[in-house]
């Protein structure tokens, strides 16, 4: 065996055994689910996973029950059966945020329910509070590389969101989305149609 296979091998089991570790640390996790060193969460009992999720390394999941000595939270993360999310992603929760089944979400994805406020010019950003908006990621939904969804937003079934983009506004199923601030630039549609 070649260093390469062994060391694919060995990173492979490694990421298995730390699955298992990890498993009681989260809400609900489902079966044959792999979560992929390194991986940061805050509040990993908030987080509900279905079955087979893959989470690559450098995953980092939060979700906030708390910020500043004011805003207090009750974060729900739900992620749906199947669904994989790339290296280097960061998902941010203080609300809930549903992910659907069969969702890929590719690397250094960044998907956010919430935002510093910033209009109060008299304060600096950091100490200004949280604003929330739900996200919802239905199923079979594509985020290509580098991919920012902006709290508010629903992306629809089926859709595809091309690297780089900007997701600021909701998205209907069946679309293909790009730029920034995201813009649907194609509607998808059965064969049949």
């Amino acid at each position: 065996m070649n260093i390469i296979k062994l060391h694919n091998k060995c990173r492979y089991w490694m990421n298995r055994f730390y699955s298992r570790l990890i498993r009681g640390s989260f809400g609900a996790i489902g079966k044959n689910c792999t979560i992929m060193l390194p991986f940061k969460s805050r509040s990993m009992v908030d987080v509900f996973l279905g079955d087979n999720i893959t989470i690559c390394g450098g995953g980092w999941i939060d979700c906030f029950r708390e910020y500043g000595e004011t805003q207090k939270w009750n974060p729900r993360l739900e992620i749906g059966d199947r669904t994989y999310i790339g290296h280097s992603s960061h998902i941010m929760v203080v609300g809930e945020m549903k992910i659907g089944r069969d969702v890929l979400i590719a690397d250094k994805v960044y998907i956010s329910d919430n935002l510093h406020g910033f209009e109060d010019i008299d304060k600096n950003i950091i100490s200004q509070p949280l604003k929330h908006a739900s996200v919802i990621i239905e199923d079979e939904v594509w985020l290509g590389e580098n991919v920012c969804v902006l709290p508010g937003v629903t992306i629809g079934k089926h859709s595809v969101i091309g690297c780089n983009a900007v997701v600021t506004k909701s998205i209907p199923p069946y679309s293909v989305a790009v730029g920034s601030p995201a813009k649907v630039i194609r509607r998808l549609h059965n064969k049949g149609e």
